[in-house]
């Protein structure tokens, strides 16, 4: 009889280029599980868009295995804490001498996990984990020190140096198996209704499949540009891991084996979307390495003793997109309303709150969180430490985007602003880019004046620095 190797899926619910899978189905029988830790979910704030995107995402994740003849278990497990006893229950029954699953990165993440084996080794179930959340494993970019880098550029530069095939060769699919007979205790549990389309790995490869063939080589002139389809779309789909990073820079590099290539300015498109991979991984190895940022701390930590402002009126006119500055507030509407913001806009609404309002970036980061699909722990928080400047490689103090020149400057003609703040699709662009509330009386006045804004937040600053 093959042995049975448990392959628990987490945030990697696809079955091309998963390295816990792969290996697992060389070595024998393999049954998929995936604990459905609702109230964690909840402590960590994530949105009900974000949990639909998982469980749809799961279903065609099953749709997928069973066709390979490998079932996929959901068990209800309310916290990381229940994870032990209940692998250990499902392992039970199924006769499985193995677990299989892919590393995650944060620290609640890597407690659960060392909790885990902690549990099933002493009961005869060996644990394999495997590299799969970034394309350089954690640990291979260091500085000459041995330390984390904190700046970006110089990461960007050691990783292209560290480059090397098995960053952008996926590893294939598992071949079907023989049909798994299940005992009847867990015939319940098993992933049957088929998914809906519109999430799972066969769409994000259609997706990724159609931005490199259409969009990729323009990425680098229109990724600012939200009214245009510039971007990818692939960020929900790289969060839940529907599709991996290495799926993504196999298909740009197209059989290209000479990754530098694509960072040495011929093909600037393509060596811009490399560069968001490479900025993904880099804080990943961030959170993976400096555990503070999981509690809430600021990479820079002086700022933690920042004065941040408590105006529970004026957070929640930015969060309903009512701040009277119309890109900021198209942003903002474009996230409630879809579950998605324009990288551009992230940064433009986060440094609106942090620098304009002067409040704390956790409190954006939580919203975020909230609202996103695309919700990626390392991703969201570096972003907002950045455009806080409180972060790793962060924005200077000094940096505030002027919320009025970025609209004249990312969407001139207001073509983003009229589709999702519907108040001022009558007026002119120069109208909304001068103050829309004189000719638009339902939409609000400037909640702030951007000059007095600015040099608030520039004295606040100043004062950490005596």
């Amino acid at each position: 009889m093959l042995p049975t190797t448990l392959v628990w899926f987490r945030d990697d619910l696809r079955i091309a280029d998963n390295p816990a899978l792969h290996h697992a189905s060389q070595q024998g029988q393999v049954i998929g599980v995936y604990l459905m830790s609702e109230n964690q979910w909840e402590a960590h704030h994530v949105g009900s868009r974000r949990r639909s995107f998982v469980r749809e995402s799961l279903r065609a994740l099953g749709e997928r295995l069973a066709a390979l003849n490998i079932p996929l278990l959901s068990i209800p497990t309310p916290i990381f804490d229940d994870a032990p006893a209940t692998l250990l229950r499902v392992a039970g029954p199924l006769g499985a001498r193995r677990l299989a699953f892919n590393e995650q990165l944060p620290l609640n993440e890597r407690r659960r996990d060392a909790a885990v084996r902690q549990a099933l080794e002493p009961n005869g179930i060996a644990v394999e984990v495997h590299q799969a959340g970034t394309l350089a494993p954690v640990g291979q970019i260091l500085t000459n020190d041995g330390n984390p880098y904190s700046v970006y550029s110089a990461f960007k530069r050691r990783w292209l140096d560290r480059a090397h095939s098995a960053w952008w060769t996926p590893l294939p699919l598992p071949d079907t198996q023989a049909v798994v007979k299940l005992p009847q205790s867990l015939r319940s549990n098993v992933v049957h209704e088929p998914g809906a389309g519109i999430c799972g790995e066969a769409r994000a490869q259609r997706l990724l499949d159609d931005f490199v063939k259409r969009r990729a080589a323009q990425y680098d002139t229109q990724r600012d540009m939200p009214s245009a389809d510039g971007t990818s779309r692939l960020s929900e789909h790289l969060s839940c891991g529907t599709l991996s990073a290495r799926q993504c820079l196999a298909a740009v590099l197209q059989n290209d084996d000479k990754a530098v290539r694509l960072m040495d300015g011929r093909r600037p498109g393509a060596d811009s979307w490399v560069g968001e991979l490479v900025w993904r991984d880099f804080y990943r190895h961030i959170v993976a390495l400096i555990p503070r940022i999981i509690r809430g701390c600021a990479f820079r930590q002086d700022t933690d003793s920042l004065a941040w402002r408590n105006n529970e009126a004026e957070l929640a006119a930015w969060q309903a997109g009512r701040t009277g500055y119309p890109l900021v507030d198209a942003g903002m509407r474009q996230l409630e309303r879809t579950g998605w913001m324009h990288n551009r806009l992230r940064m433009v609404t986060a440094m609106f709150l942090t620098k304009h309002l002067l409040m704390d970036w956790r409190l954006g980061e939580q919203h975020f969180m909230s609202q996103l699909v695309d919700g990626d722990f390392a991703a969201n928080n570096g972003g907002w430490q950045w455009s806080a400047s409180t972060g790793t490689d962060a924005a200077p103090y000094f940096r505030i985007f002027n919320p009025i020149t970025q609209a004249t400057r990312f969407d001139p003609q207001a073509t983003f602003i009229k589709r999702f703040v519907p108040e001022l699709e009558g007026l002119s662009a120069k109208q909304i880019h001068a103050n829309p509330s004189r000719y638009a009386h339902d939409y609000p006045a400037p909640m702030v004046d951007h000059r007095m804004a600015r040099q608030r937040a520039l004295d606040a600053f100043k004062r950490l620095r005596g």
